[in-house]
């Protein structure tokens, strides 16, 4: 199997992380792929998987939702998520707010321990019809997530953070937001 050859051939690397889009909730060809991989991957080695958040009344679509028993399927197999929380179709700053609010709760509390990175937007896709920047920006999801999380008396063990998507489109003032409202204490 090429993961496994890569990682024999790479032993510093951490594991691998997958991400195949579409992926409709209930999908079992998946579930298997997620088993014949870990049961393969050396010892220590995690594996990743590029996750969908919870349907929405925007988005009740289970192509690029997951619905929670599904959700919990996955997240039994991987070792970390790294939910795409972006692509909403969310008219407003607001709204995107609370509805990361929410999606943090219940990914956190669907994920059964499995490690946790809640994925948030920096990146334009100009003209589709899923995607305001106006709206799903890093301001507004870390804001919601910030709430999502204050809920907590004490932050998950199994929350590892923030993934940006992507670092590539990210632009110094979203960098100097992210130094002032994430990375401080």
């Amino acid at each position: 199997m090429l993961a496994v050859d890569l990682l024999s051939d790479h032993p510093r690397l951490a594991g691998i992380h997958i991400n195949i889009e579409p992926c409709p909730s209930g999908n079992t060809e998946f579930l298997r792929l997620l088993d014949e991989l870990k049961r393969t991957l050396p010892t220590g080695k995690l594996l990743s998987v590029a996750a969908y958040p919870p349907p929405t009344v925007w988005q009740p679509f289970l192509d690029v939702h997951w619905e929670e028993s599904y959700f919990k399927e996955v997240a039994r197999r991987a070792d970390q998520l790294a939910v795409m929380m972006y692509d909403t179709s969310v008219p407003s700053g607001k709204l995107y707010q609370q509805l990361l609010k929410s999606w943090t709760r219940e990914i956190l509390d669907w994920s059964g321990g499995t490690l946790v990175l809640l994925g948030v937007p920096t990146y334009d896709d100009a003209g589709v019809g899923y995607h305001l920047s106006s709206v799903e920006n890093l301001r507004n999801a870390l804001l919601g997530i910030h709430a999502g999380l204050s809920s907590y008396r004490t932050l998950p063990d199994h929350y590892q953070g923030v993934a940006i998507y992507c670092e590539w489109e990210t632009d110094e003032a979203e960098w100097q937001y992210w130094h002032e409202h994430f990375l401080s204490p």
